[in-house]
């Protein structure tokens, strides 16, 4: 977001501020909360309000992003991605926890705006209950979603019926994207999916692993899986984080939900 499509006398609601800064409204909120960022509380409901000098200073300050270690797989490369402040880099496959709706959000929002923005092609595989309320706040910063939808800048899906029809789907995909010359790839799984397509724990911890060490690592892709803590036992999201060893190289807390 470019600070010049903003009125610097004008205040920015909660939504644009994190638009501007490129994160998600949860993030937002934490952050002044903490105090880390100034805002103004205006009217009864005391809702934010954000100072666009405010919000250019916060992003000068923290522009220095955090880095994971090299790795010597040929699809080494920068990501433009920013998540929390981290820069991930291509052939990264990370895990998320949340027990939320809200909390549900807090990676989501930023990881499939900022590729849409970037030009990135992007995967969104999630039940038809968390497709709609995560497809419902990217229309609220995003106007042209639908677009995106129907020119396959961003594939929603709800899954396949076994991990082997899953992996084949992706492999596909991003062949059809590198043909196309698309050079970024993203792909968020909200994992809920594979408990309505009665995927068992093993099976899926199978397409996990086999999917970190071959398409992750093979295409210039970011993947980003979301476990939601309420539905997902602990023999599961113990699992979760055996199959995401990329989600070690970071502080912990930049993967766990409200």
């Amino acid at each position: 977001m470019n600070s010049a499509e903003y009125n610097p006398e004008e205040l920015l609601n909660i939504k644009q501020a994190a638009k501007f800064l490129n994160t998600s409204v949860i993030s937002i909120r934490r952050w002044s909360d903490a105090g880390k960022l100034p805002c103004l509380r205006i009217g009864l409901r005391r809702e934010r309000r954000f100072r666009l000098v405010d919000l250019a200073f916060y992003l000068e300050q923290n522009k220095t992003p955090v880095s994971a270690p090299k790795t010597n797989h040929t699809a080494h490369r920068i990501a433009h991605i920013k998540l929390e402040g981290i820069t991930i880099d291509y052939g990264t496959h990370l895990c998320a926890f949340y027990e939320t709706d809200q909390g549900r959000l807090k990676l989501a929002l930023p990881f499939l705006l900022s590729g849409l923005q970037t030009g990135d092609r992007c995967f969104l595989v999630a039940s038809s209950e968390a497709q709609t309320h995560i497809l419902k706040e990217l229309r609220d910063v995003r106007l042209s979603i639908d677009e995106d939808i129907k020119k396959d800048r961003l594939i929603v899906m709800d899954g396949l019926s076994s991990a082997t029809a899953m992996y084949a789907f992706f492999e596909k995909a991003f062949l059809e994207a590198n043909k196309h010359g698309i050079h970024g790839l993203r792909v968020l799984g909200d994992m809920a999916w594979a408990l309505h397509k009665n995927i068992a724990f093993e099976e899926l911890n199978d397409f996990e692993t086999r999917y970190n060490n071959g398409l992750g690592k093979r295409f210039p892709v970011v993947s980003l899986c979301q476990y939601d803590a309420r539905i997902f036992p602990g023999i599961a999201i113990l699992g979760a984080l055996k199959c995401h060893e990329d989600t070690l190289h970071y502080p912990l807390s930049h993967f766990l939900g409200t």
